[in-house]
């Protein structure tokens, strides 16, 4: 069964692989691949990639852009500061939701604990709260209506990642250290190559 952060679908993939018929065992083993190349590359890219839905509290730090965790920005619901909802009309994502910026041309508000004789902010305190759809529609989960925005990129180191690991387990994991299927783990002789790296930089937050 594929995970819900699957980031292709069986069908892709067993074409991708030049793999037809409908034999469990192998659909079994593809989707394994799948779904342990979709957390890697989750993983390296420091986010979720799927569309959901997030509640989530951020620094008071005063400043103009309000960066959240997850992205791109779909929608957002509301933004509180202090448990008091900001008018929507004081902010704007339109322009910067594709990299998780919720922008407030006077700033968003700064708060923190206050210590010593000036009594200046030396911590600053997490009481913006944003809750907001963020991420891309995945292959699996698209439909007609609500087709796919998973960049085709990534989907395609999907399809190089499942089909460098399932090459080598036909024929014999040459170029493995160790593969075990009861996991999908597999660990390369080489490092990560240079292409998917420099893929996965491009959708990293630094």
């Amino acid at each position: 069964m594929l995970a819900d952060n699957a980031l292709t679908t069986l069908e892709r993939m067993k074409l991708m692989l030049g793999i037809e018929g409908d034999d469990e065992k192998t659909n079994e083993i593809v989707e394994l691949l799948i779904n342990r190349a979709s957390s890697w590359v989750e993983r390296q890219t420091g986010r979720h990639l799927g569309r959901n839905k997030y509640h989530q509290w951020y620094d008071a730090d005063g400043q103009q852009e309000l960066v959240t965790i997850e992205y791109p920005i779909i929608n957002v619901e509301y933004v509180k500061e202090e448990g008091k909802v900001v008018d929507p009309r004081l902010y704007d994502y339109g322009q910067t939701a594709n990299i998780g910026v919720i922008y407030r041309d006077d700033g968003w508000m700064k708060a923190g604990y206050r210590r010593g004789l000036s009594y200046d902010i030396v911590a600053i305190k997490r009481v913006i709260e944003v809750s907001y759809t963020a991420g891309y529609v995945l292959p699996k989960d698209a439909t007609e209506d609500d087709p796919q925005t998973l960049p085709a990129d990534l989907e395609g180191l999907i399809w190089d990642m499942v089909a460098q690991a399932y090459t080598l387990m036909q024929n014999g994991s040459q170029g493995l250290k160790s593969f075990s299927i009861a996991d999908v783990r597999w660990d390369f002789d080489k490092s990560t190559p240079d292409a998917w790296t420099q893929l996965i930089n491009l959708y990293r937050r630094y």
